[in-house]
């Protein structure tokens, strides 16, 4: 019987081409053991609407690419349920892209949404013909969730089958840069701790004053990867991946490390109104917000840090040509992977 992330790997080398980024496997690492469950990651995508696209360069601008993913998460999905298996799908926030869209906040999202109706039909509608991706919410659309279209959105959550091993968050909550607004951070983090309040309307005020203080910045760089491989049928256990063994060496690995290793170590020793610990086990984080796809194994507090990448941005593997994002994570069991993937 093929193996979850076999399957999901045959469906879109069928459709695309794809390039291993990063791989760990293993067991005392990763935490979870359970291969029924194949869960793959859709980080940020930053859709804008028809009319606000001419006005930047940051943006998502791949439909054919992205229709032939949706494709093969469909075609997987079937197979996997034929085999006894099943498949979670999650985008990992910053879906739309409010803060160049508009100060309007939630109204804006339905144009974007419209401006992509493959998109809409086919990946986020909640049916049986759709993906019907699980939602997170990003830094750049947290307001949608006031939206009827995003009403299942959410700030965090842990992966089904597990057993809390694994969470998944869009991470800018983890990012230093957030360090001035100390009272959305502690909102957004009460909701990972489990007791998911709603967003005051003052923490979004000061959010929305944020992005009128400090306009977005097309200039983000390329996410450069070391080096890349086919994702062929003998894949190394571990390839492309960072070890952290000094503390002091956090911030320059990854800018979300510091902050998620203390989040981790509240989830690990908070408890819930019942007495129970959250998540004792937690053993992996998944995120996307950075745009620069990587493996990070914090070997000191025993966190691995997951980063999806996105769509939008650039990667770029030794001097060659920088070429655009289209990243995708895949879980099945202690496997971790990331995907490049390209119009054959």
């Amino acid at each position: 019987m093929a193996k979850p992330h076999d399957i999901f790997l045959d469906h879109l080398k069928e459709l695309l081409q794809v390039q291993l980024v990063a791989r760990l496997k293993d067991d005392e690492s990763v935490g979870n053991t359970n291969e029924k469950y194949l869960h793959v990651f859709v980080p940020d995508l930053h859709l804008l609407s028809e009319a606000a696209r001419v006005n930047y360069t940051l943006k998502f601008d791949w439909s054919d690419e992205f229709t032939k993913v949706t494709t093969a998460l469909m075609n997987t999905r079937d197979h996997l349920k034929r085999e006894n298996h099943r498949m979670t799908v999650t985008q990992l926030g910053d879906f739309v892209d409010l803060w160049r869209e508009s100060l309007e906040g939630p109204k804006s999202a339905k144009d974007i949404i419209e401006s992509f109706p493959d998109i809409r039909d086919r990946f986020l509608r909640k049916s049986e013909d759709s993906v019907s991706a699980r939602l997170l919410l990003g830094n750049h659309d947290l307001e949608v969730r006031k939206s009827r279209i995003f009403a299942r959105a959410r700030m965090s959550h842990y992966l089904p089958g597990t057993g809390w091993t694994l969470m998944a968050t869009h991470g800018d909550i983890y990012d230093h840069m957030e360090l001035f607004l100390p009272d959305v951070i502690q909102n957004v983090v009460l909701q990972i701790l489990g007791r998911i309040p709603k967003l005051s309307t003052s923490s979004m005020q000061k959010l929305m004053d944020l992005q009128r203080k400090y306009p977005p910045n097309d200039d983000q760089g390329d996410a450069t990867f070391a080096e890349m491989g086919d994702a062929g049928p003998d894949l190394p256990s571990e390839f492309n991946v960072i070890t952290v063994t000094d503390e002091q060496k956090r911030q320059k690995t990854h800018k979300c490390l510091p902050l998620a290793i203390k989040a981790a170590e509240n989830l690990r020793t908070v408890e819930d109104p019942k007495g129970n610990l959250i998540a004792p086990q937690l053993k992996v984080m998944v995120l996307g917000h950075t745009h620069h796809a990587r493996l990070v194994v914090d070997k000191i507090d025993d966190l691995i840090l997951m980063d999806c990448g996105g769509w939008v941005g650039n990667y770029r593997v030794g001097q060659q040509p920088a070429r655009p994002n289209h990243q995708l994570g895949a879980v099945c069991g202690s496997d971790l992977r990331i995907y490049q993937v390209d119009i054959a």
